[in-house]
């Protein structure tokens, strides 16, 4: 692994079947029969922001972002230096979810119609 620091992930998602995969290091990364490139975060936009805030000892994510299949939030992430914390979601439910608390923490999620994106939390 990279220096031991969970934050250097590689994130893939398959474009065929929405497949998540995640790497420690370079990897030769396929699903469906494809080679898959790492996902490269971005800042989000206003149309693809999340808010985040600090409610009940964890962290509560909400959006506007549409929720509907074939444009969606497919997951939410927690990533710290040792730990990463999953959470899939699923089109035509609300865009809200619990993930645990971290002080300092990337909140990382991804758009089925424009890609992943990555924020900083800080408490």
């Amino acid at each position: 692994m990279n220096n031991g620091d969970m934050r250097k992930l590689r994130f893939y998602v398959c474009p065929d079947c929405g497949n998540l995969l995640v790497s420690a290091d370079e990897a030769a990364v396929t699903c469906c029969g494809k080679r898959l490139a790492p996902l490269e975060p971005k800042r989000p936009d206003e149309e693809n922001a999340l808010c985040a805030e600090q409610n009940d000892g964890g962290w509560f994510v909400t959006s506007a972002h549409p929720m509907e299949r074939g444009h969606f939030i497919s997951f939410a992430a927690l990533l710290t230096a040792d730990t990463l914390v999953v959470r899939k979601l699923y089109p035509e439910w609300e865009m809200e979810t619990r993930l645990p608390y971290f002080r300092r923490c990337t909140l990382l999620w991804y758009c089925t119609k424009d890609g992943l994106f990555a924020q900083e939390l800080r408490a």
